[in-house]
């Protein structure tokens, strides 16, 4: 099957004008006209039903079947001349959210270092719910993700790494500061600032509302975790985090959540199903899970 053929007739699908497609491309229009009679002698069907007096064309049911598999089989086209040009480039193009980035990417650095990894990485940041829309495009070659169920999507292989609790995350200023935990329910009329729904937090803070049928107001939402903790520092309002985001450095207090069934924060090392993973990605995988096994004690 003509690669050309399929790019045409998946434009043809979107603009329903030959002379559109024929523009788009630079060719002839009876040049898509013969890719269109090509992929149907091909598949022994008809595709498009062409409306002379109209000058319109219409799909048949097989034609809409078909544009579907043809966009899949373009994508996986594209995902496979990244992964080949990756590989040519000897580099590893890994997926870090922010907050799971902070907390290894600096304690691990020199085990990569001493491993001959540091030089082969790229590292691409953004929230966990992006970055694995972006590997499933194919524009990241592995990620270390954040979710709050097990990752189960037959296009992803994950290995789950860490299980961290979240907290909530107020001013020493604050009256809760000087408890050793709260319950979820006790926050409902508390002004929350959180992380933008590129992250998982909000999906987790959804969760505890739900459980515990409150729904404090969130004043703000931004991407920057900085900036959250400097308006929590100032008592603007509190926050949600993972454990992992916050030190002892910060000016904020964490305090635990006493409540049953709460959410938790898994770490997941992540790449393609039908990904092979190439020696240098797979020595970087082997890092990542040994490193956490420690840091686990087991």
């Amino acid at each position: 099957m003509n690669i050309k053929d399929l790019q045409y007739y998946q434009k043809l699908y979107q603009e329903k004008r030959y002379t559109k497609v024929a523009d788009y491309f630079h060719v002839s229009q009876p040049a898509i006209t013969a890719a269109i009679q090509r992929l149907e002698k091909e598949l022994g069907t008809q595709l498009i039903i062409r409306d002379q007096s109209h000058h319109e064309i219409r799909f048949t049911e097989s034609g809409r079947q078909f544009e579907r598999h043809a966009t899949q089989m373009l994508k996986e086209l594209d995902i496979a001349r990244q992964e080949i040009k990756t590989l040519k480039m000897e580099k590893v193009a890994i997926g870090l959210p922010p907050i799971i980035g902070n907390y290894y990417f600096p304690a691990i650095s020199s085990m990569l270092a001493k491993e001959h990894l540091l030089q082969n990485i790229n590292v691409y940041e953004d929230g966990s719910q992006s970055l694995f829309h972006k590997l499933l495009a194919g524009k990241i070659d592995m990620a270390l993700l954040g979710a709050i169920h097990p990752l189960e999507d037959e296009q992803i292989t994950n290995h789950l790494l860490a299980r961290k609790k979240f907290k909530i995350i107020v001013s020493p200023k604050h009256p809760l500061a000087t408890r050793k935990s709260v319950a979820f329910q006790e926050l409902k009329d508390e002004p929350f600032i959180q992380l933008s729904d590129h992250f998982i937090h909000p999906l987790a803070f959804e969760r505890l509302s739900k459980q515990a049928l409150i729904h404090p107001p969130v004043i703000y939402r931004t991407n920057d975790i900085q900036i959250i903790k400097g308006m929590v520092a100032e008592n603007v309002g509190i926050s949600f985090f993972t454990e992992i985001a916050v030190s002892d450095y910060d000016p904020v207090m964490a305090l635990p959540l006493s409540d049953p069934g709460q959410p938790e924060f898994l770490i997941s090392l992540a790449y393609r199903s039908n990904h092979i993973l190439t020696p240098l990605q797979q020595k970087l995988a082997d890092v990542l899970t040994m490193w956490e096994q420690r840091m686990n004690g087991s």
